[in-house]
């Protein structure tokens, strides 16, 4: 689910038909899809609201008593829209792009104090798309969590294997920025209590993919069993971004795995040259 804590209304603007069929599928995301209102300058499908004249236009009436606004667009129509409403990072709604599939999802203004790039981490992870957030201090959260657990795990369990996997390689919560886990476990309350309370997404990884991977990670047994694939935690940790590298060997603790995994994008290509990561 998609939550946006700052007040105000939600609106998704949308240039095109796959755009629109993208948003409506948003908007049922979000915790609050009250507060979501979808705008398009044709009627392409039932339940957005057209609007006339150009996108500016609108922009305008939405910013003063938005929580933020989110283009199904290319970014450069957008930028171009907001250029000139854009007066303060402290009042400013949060500003994301996405594409017509969800492939990436861009933080574009208000990313810090307007919960922007947050707002981008979770659209990405319904989409399961790549979120691009640039703000230093958030854009060098790489750790992705893969979690797998045993049907009725408390967020104690899941949250206390965490923090062992994240003490042995020498990380924090702060490190964070995404737990990952497999289709079937998308309601499984104590992993989303847990990723609440780390202000991280949960990104779901169809068993499918995972099935990719199962072969080089396979361990036959209950796992595989239960939800027909050898392995979760790993697998699941490691496709969620475009470069990712496992960082360890899973644990397992109290009927809870967990795998970290860093996404390597961002690494220099000196970094990478000398063998740092």
């Amino acid at each position: 689910m998609i939550h946006v804590p700052r007040p105000g209304g939600i609106a998704v603007i949308t240039a095109s038909e796959p755009g629109a069929r993208l948003a409506l599928g948003l908007r049922a995301r979000f915790a609050e899809p009250e507060r979501v209102s979808l705008w398009a300058p044709r009627a392409y499908l039932p339940g957005l609201a057209v609007y006339e004249g150009d996108m500016a236009a609108l922009v305008g009436r939405l910013w003063p008593d938005h929580a933020a606004i989110i283009g199904v667009m290319a970014s450069g129509i957008v930028v171009r829209a907001i250029a000139p409403h854009v007066s303060d990072k402290h009042e400013d709604p949060a500003v994301v792009v996405v594409d017509d599939v969800g492939r990436y999802v861009v933080s574009l203004l208000s990313g810090h104090e307007g919960g922007a790039n947050r707002l981008a981490e979770q659209i990405a992870a319904e989409t399961q798309g790549q979120a691009v957030v640039t703000t230093g201090s958030e854009a060098r959260r790489r750790i992705v969590v893969g979690v797998g657990a045993r049907r009725g795990v408390s967020a104690e369990q899941v949250l206390a294997a965490v923090d062992e996997a994240l003490t042995a390689a020498g990380l924090t919560r702060h490190d964070v920025r995404l737990l990952a886990t497999i289709d079937l476990k998308r309601d499984e309350a104590g992993i989303l209590e847990a990723a609440e309370r780390l202000e991280a997404p949960v990104q779901i990884v169809g068993r499918e993919r995972i099935r990719v991977l199962q072969d080089a990670l396979r361990e036959p047994g209950f796992v595989e069993e239960i939800t027909g694939v050898a392995a979760v935690c790993e697998p699941a940790a490691m496709l969620t971004g475009v470069q990712t590298q496992l960082l360890a060997p899973r644990l397992a603790r109290d009927g809870v795995t967990v795998a970290l995994a860093q996404d390597i994008c961002g690494l220099s290509a000196w970094d990478q040259a000398d063998g740092r990561t």
